[in-house]
C-alpha cells in the first residue's frame, strides 16, 4: 500500500505526538509514501503548524499536551473543516475517541499503533477527501449550471421572437415571455389552437416536417393573438435531439414581419394605383380637350348651346380630376384628424349643395330630410365632407346610369338615432348585385369602369371608420341602394389613435330602398 508506491505525492501530513520515538517512526514510512511530513511535540506547536502549513491530514494523539484533545479537534476543524484528522487513543481513553468522532475526526486509532492500520485510516481520509473535492466541484458545476441556465433563461425571454419548443404531438412544452404575452401561457396546449384557434392541425406544417426529415423548415404564416391581432410571421423549426441522437422535440422561432408585408402591400397598392389612375386620367383629359374643342368651335361660330356644352363638359372634367387628386393624396398621406366641434345641420346642407348641381344637371331630385333639432357634432369636417359627397355622387352616377326608369331621386337623411348622428343615402338607381357589395370598399375596385378609380367608397369607409363610425349598406339590383352611415357625436378617440378594424357591414337580404 503506502510503502510500494508514492500515489500521495504533494499531500502534508501533520504528526501530533508527545513522544519523539513515535514521531520518528512514523515519519519515514509517511516520507516513503510521497507524504511531506510536518511534526508537533506539544499542543501549540500543534496548532501553530496547523494555522501555517494548512496540512491535508493530522495525526493527532489526545494526550499531546495541556490541552484537552478534544478542544483541539474542535479548534481544527473549525479553522479548516475539510481537514482529516485522525486521533490515536489509549484503550482507557474509546469514549473519547469516540466523542472525537462526533466532533468532526475521520477516524480513530487504539494504541499502540499498527502501522497497517494507520495505512487503512489513511486510506480512508483521502476518500473523504476524494469525496468533498467532488462535491466541491460538482456544487461549483451546479452553481454555474444554475447561473447559465438563468442566463440562458433570461436570453430565451428577452429574444424579440415567438420561441417555443413542440413535442411529436404538436404541444407546446416551453414558450419564451414575448409568446406568452401574445398567445398566453398555454403550456401544454396544441400549437395550432394557440397560434391559428384552428381545431385541427395546419396543413404542410413546418415542426412535423422536421420530425419527420429532421431538417428545420422556414415558412410564412398568419397567426391570431389572444386579442384577435393578427399577425405575419415568418417561422423556422429545428430539432432538439437526445444524446442517442433521436428527435425528441422542435424547436419554432416566428419572426413578426407584419410592417414589412404592410410597406410590400402598401407599394403593390400604390403602383396599381398609379397604373389605374393614369389611365383614369388619361380618359379625363381626352374628355377635356372635347370640351375645349367644342368650347372654341361655338364661340367661333357663336352657337350658344355649342358653348354651353363645351363649358359643361369641362367642368365636369375638371371636378372628376379635382376628385381624383384629392382622393390620391388621402391614400398617399397619412394624417392625424383634425377634431371641430360642428353644427350637424349646417354641415349637412353644405354636403348636400355641393353634390345638388351634378345632381340637377343629370335630371335626378334630390330630397333632403334634415332633422333641424340635432345640435352639434365631433369630427374632422373636411374629411367627413369628402366622404359623405363621394357616396352621393355615386348615389347620383347610380341613377344617371339606370335607363330602366323615367325618374330618378336620391334621399338624403340626416337624423339622431340612440345618440348617434345617423346619415342616409338612398337612390332608386341600378343597384348592385352580391358581389359588387362585397367588393365595394375594396382598395381599387371600381363598377365604372375607366370612370372610376377605385379609391373613392374605400377612402369613404376608411374616414368613417376612424371617426369609431361604420356604414351599413343595402342594396337590390335594379332597385336602388341605401348607405347608412352612423357618427357617433363625440370623438371617441385620443388624438392620434383610430379604430383598427373596419365597420362595414353588407346584409344578406337588403332592404329596399323606399322614396
Amino acid at each position: 500500500m503506502l510503502l510500494l508506491n508514492h500515489k500521495y505525492l504533494g499531500y502534508s501530513v501533520l504528526l501530533a505526538d508527545a513522544e519523539e520515538g513515535v514521531l520518528l517512526a512514523f515519519e519515514g514510512h509517511l516520507a516513503a509514501a510521497g507524504y511531506t511530513v510536518l511534526k508537533a511535540s506539544s499542543d501549540r506547536e500543534a496548532l501553530a503548524l496547523f494555522q501555517e502549513e494548512r496540512p491535508s491530514i493530522v495525526v493527532l494523539d489526545l494526550n499531546i499536551g495541556d490541552m484537552n484533545g478534544a478542544d483541539l479537534l474542535r479548534q481544527m476543524k473549525r479553522d479548516r473543516p475539510d481537514t482529516q484528522v485522525i486521533v490515536l487513543a489509549d484503550y482507557e481513553e474509546i469514549e473519547l475517541a469516540v466523542e472525537c468522532l462526533d466532533c468532526g475526526a475521520s477516524d480513530y486509532i487504539i494504541k499502540p499503533v499498527v502501522r497497517t492500520a494507520l495505512d487503512v485510516c489513511l486510506d480512508r481520509a483521502h476518500e473523504r477527501i476524494a469525496i468533498r473535492q467532488n462535491i466541491r466541484k460538482y456544487s461549483e458545476n451546479l452553481e454555474l449550471m444554475h447561473t447559465t441556465q438563468l442566463t440562458l433563461q433570461q436570453l430565451f425571454d428577452e429574444v424579440p421572437c415567438y420561441i417555443s419548443v413542440q413535442s411529436p404531438d404538436k404541444r407546446i412544452l416551453r414558450a419564451n415571455r414575448r409568446f406568452k404575452e401574445d398567445f398566453g401561457d398555454y403550456i401544454g396546449g396544441y400549437c395550432y389552437q394557440i397560434y391559428k384557434h384552428r381545431t385541427a392541425p395546419c396543413p404542410n406544417c413546418p415542426v412535423e416536417a422536421t420530425f419527420r426529415t429532421g431538417k428545420s423548415y422556414q415558412t410564412e404564416e398568419i397567426v391570431t393573438t389572444w386579442n384577435g391581432t393578427r399577425y405575419n410571421v415568418l417561422t423556422w423549426t429545428a430539432p432538439i435531439r437526445d444524446a442517442s441522437g433521436d428527435i425528441k422535440q422542435v424547436l419554432e422561432i416566428a419572426t413578426d414581419i407584419t410592417q414589412i408585408r404592410e410597406l410590400q402591400d402598401h407599394l403593390t397598392n400604390l403602383g396599381l394605383m398609379i397604373g389605374s389612375v393614369s389611365h383614369g386620367v388619361k380618359g379625363m383629359l381626352t374628355a377635356l380637350d372635347g370640351g375645349m374643342y367644342k368650347l372654341e368651335n361655338g364661340v367661333r361660330r357663336g352657337d350658344n348651346a355649342r358653348i354651353e356644352e363645351g363649358t359643361n363638359l369641362i367642368k365636369e372634367m375638371v371636378n372628376r380630376i379635382r376628385n381624383t387628386v384629392l382622393d390620391i393624396l388621402y391614400y398617399a398621406k397619412e394624417r392625424e384628424l383634425n377634431w371641430e366641434s360642428v353644427n350637424v345641420v349646417d354641415f349637412a346642407h353644405e354636403v348636400a349643395n355641393t353634390v345638388e348641381p351634378k345632381a340637377k344637371n343629370s335630371g335626378i331630385t334630390l330630397i333632403r330630410e334634415i332633422d333641424e333639432a340635432l345640435g352639434d357634432f365631433e369630427i374632422d369636417p373636411s374629411v367627413v365632407s369628402s366622404a359623405l359627397v363621394n357616396i352621393l355622387e355615386n348615389a347620383v352616377d347610380a341613377c344617371a346610369g339606370d335607363d330602366t326608369k323615367e325618374e330618378h331621386w336620391i334621399t338624403y337623411s340626416v337624423m339622431r338615432r340612440n345618440g348617434d348622428i345617423v346619415f342616409r343615402v338612398c337612390d332608386n338607381g341600378m343597384g348592385m348585385d352580391r358581389a359588387t357589395r362585397e367588393k365595394m370598399f375594396s382598395l381599387f375596385f371600381s363598377s365604372k369602369g375607366s370612370k372610376g378609380t377605385g379609391l373613392g367608397l374605400y377612402i369613404a369607409n376608411e374616414v368613417i371608420d376612424q371617426h369609431g363610425g361604420n356604414i351599413k349598406v343595402e342594396s337590390r339590383e335594379g332597385e336602388g341602394t341605401c348607405f347608412i352611415i352612423t357618427l357617433p357625436k363625440s370623438c371617441p378617440w385620443k388624438p392620434g389613435e383610430g379604430k383598427p378594424v373596419s365597420n362595414v357591414r353588407l346584409l344578406e337580404n337588403p332592404i329596399p330602398a323606399d322614396k
